[in-house]
């Protein structure tokens, strides 16, 4: 067995029916709330492996759907695995190769958190969104405290985030940049924001 790539990918691939539960009830939300856009045309911003996108165009096949990230290697997995279901290319959310309002709905999961400069990439993402902007980032102190257990335990790799937003700062944060904002709570670990740019 070869070594994840990333974090991301050990996350997605582990053989635990509690982290798969985890999982599929997270992209389910993240499902749930794109759909209430009508959204035609995502972009995945900083998709790594490609497994939101994937499991978004298994529910949804008539999507355009774009999967993005700096990651040579991830983007190389994406497309192995995802190819048939979506494009991939390399890029960076702080510089965006995509002309303004490209996409219907731009989704952002689980990557902020992990950006120096989060404000840049945000207004990255609103450039070319024609419509929405969806953003997922891990709960904070509690996706902290449980990552820290399972990093002790063996489970996990660092995630290596430098961001931490809790409840009440990822609703400030989102309303500060977004308008109309909508939030989700579907899960205790990760907050689900959806807003116009």
């Amino acid at each position: 067995m070869t070594s994840p790539i990333s974090a991301n990918e050990q996350k997605y691939t582990r053989n635990s029916r509690i982290a798969q539960w985890h999982l599929d009830s997270v992209l389910r939300a993240i499902y749930e709330l794109l759909s209430t856009t009508g959204a035609k045309s995502i972009l995945d911003a900083g998709c790594g492996e490609g497994f939101v996108t994937g499991f978004i165009a298994s529910r949804d096949p008539t999507l355009s759907l774009t999967g993005m990230d700096l990651n040579q290697a991830a983007i190389d997995y994406a497309t192995r695995r995802f190819g048939k279901l979506a494009r991939f290319q390399t890029g960076s959310v702080y510089r965006l190769p995509f002309s303004d309002n490209s996409f219907d709905l731009v989704l952002c999961s689980e990557v902020l958190e992990h950006l120096r400069d989060p404000d840049l990439a945000v207004r990255e993402l609103k450039r070319v969104a024609r419509g929405h902007v969806l953003v997922t980032v891990p709960r904070e102190p509690l996706f902290k405290w449980t990552n820290n257990l399972s990093r002790a335990l063996g489970f996990s790799m660092d995630p290596g985030h430098v961001n931490f937003w809790t409840g009440t700062s990822f609703r400030k944060y989102i309303c500060a940049h977004f308008a109309d904002p909508i939030f989700a709570r579907k899960h205790f670990i990760y907050q689900l924001a959806l807003g116009r740019p």
